[in-house]
């Protein structure tokens, strides 16, 4: 090897354990970032109600093929009979179909995190939650719906919110939202 050879390579030798030395120095001294919540695609929004006194159940659904895309969602029924005098238990199922998933379980298990927050607009229904978290706020996956008198027809906007370490049981209160449906609802005799 030659003169010229021997100063190359040992510039090359002296370039390379720099380069080491200092990814392992920024790498060891960099904390690792927390891990983010990343928002889970909801393609599907079930509201299952049972009448608590027996009668006919009522599903509830909103389905988004694209997600947040520009084909717009499905909504059945066109719109919901809910009979004057009945109080139904709700139940909210959350779907990821495009992967299989069901978010209610992450909601279930984040439930300190989350909050539905319910609107009825023009209609005679009053939503109570029949679920808490670990420190005794609502969460929503479990609702009871109270039936008034017949009316026209209007909506009850289901609202989940994002709350993390800030929840406090109001609605819309702090936080993102993670999904938001209208159903439109007219109460029956």
């Amino acid at each position: 090897m030659n003169q010229h050879q021997l100063i190359t390579t040992a510039r090359s030798l002296v370039f390379t354990t720099t380069a080491l030395v200092s990814v392992f120095q920024f790498s060891s001294c960099s904390e690792d970032p927390e891990p983010t919540n990343e928002e889970e695609l909801i393609t599907t929004v079930i509201i299952d109600l049972t009448p608590a006194s027996g009668g006919d159940d009522i599903q509830l659904k909103f389905y988004d093929a694209d997600g947040s895309g520009a084909g717009a969602p499905i909504i059945t029924p066109d719109v919901a009979q809910l009979v004057s005098g009945k109080v139904y238990e709700a139940q909210i199922t959350l779907l990821n179909e495009e992967a299989g998933e069901d978010i209610t379980e992450e909601i279930d298990e984040e439930r300190n995190d989350h909050l539905f927050c319910f609107t009825p607009t023009n209609t005679n229904v009053t939503i109570g939650y029949s679920d808490e978290d670990d420190n005794g706020r609502p969460i929503g996956l479990s609702t009871y719906w109270t039936v008034g008198d017949a009316g026209e027809a209007g909506n009850v906007k289901i609202t989940l919110r994002h709350q993390p370490g800030t929840k406090d049981g109001s609605c819309p209160g702090s936080g993102d939202t993670d999904v938001e449906v209208t159903f439109p609802v007219q109460v029956v005799d």
